[in-house]
């Protein structure tokens, strides 16, 4: 919204100087908004980590949901997780577009989570895209790259390593490059244990 504002305030206005000065300021504070929540995710502890999560970075996650160490964001203010649900390190969450991650699951590590890229058939490599959306009991194996406007299914797993361009139906399994039907998945609904929060993690 802020960026759609600043677009049309720079094409109505006439002082050339000053909407360079407007676009400079928000590029530096921005940039320095998502570099500090990089830093966050260095901290070893998990309790300090949420605080500034949900405080100042506004993520929003409860406190029984745990965000490993070392993740980055784009707009974590977009980012929505449900209970009891765990966010492996070194993850990668843009939440331009935002992200829906509901209750009891669990994305590995090195998970790469996109709502925005470039379009291919554009005139100027222009951006488009779309929510990501992933449903209740999900698990999302290690090194999955997710792209925009995917909606995982409730109970749905997504095989490590796979590509998943498109939407993955409910209680099944995917896997490779791009993500394809493996097999289903048995109906069963659990809480997942999120009490591991142990310092550099």
């Amino acid at each position: 919204m802020i960026k759609i504002r600043l677009d049309q305030y720079v094409k109505e206005n006439q002082d050339t100087n000053v909407s360079n000065f407007i676009i400079f300021s928000y590029t530096l504070l921005n940039g320095l908004f998502l570099f500090l929540a990089t830093l966050n995710g260095y901290i070893p502890s998990h309790v300090i980590r949420h605080v500034f999560y949900r405080r100042l970075f506004k993520v929003k996650i409860p406190s029984d949901s745990i965000i490993y160490w070392r993740c980055r964001f784009f707009s974590p203010q977009r980012v929505k997780i449900g209970h009891n649900s765990i966010i492996g390190n070194d993850a990668f969450l843009d939440g331009r577009e935002s992200i829906y991650i509901g209750d009891n699951v669990n994305i590995g590590g090195d998970v790469r989570i996109y709502t925005q890229q470039h379009d291919i058939e554009s005139s100027n490599f222009g951006i488009k895209g779309a929510p990501v959306h992933i449903g209740h009991w999900a698990y999302i194996g290690a090194r999955v790259i997710i792209l925009p406007g995917v909606k995982i299914g409730e109970g749905a797993v997504v095989a490590s390593g796979a590509v998943v361009t498109k939407d993955v139906e409910p209680w099944t399994m995917v896997g490779g490059v791009p993500a394809k039907f493996i097999r289903n998945r048995p109906l069963v609904k659990y809480n997942l244990d999120t009490n591991h929060r142990l310092f550099f993690q």
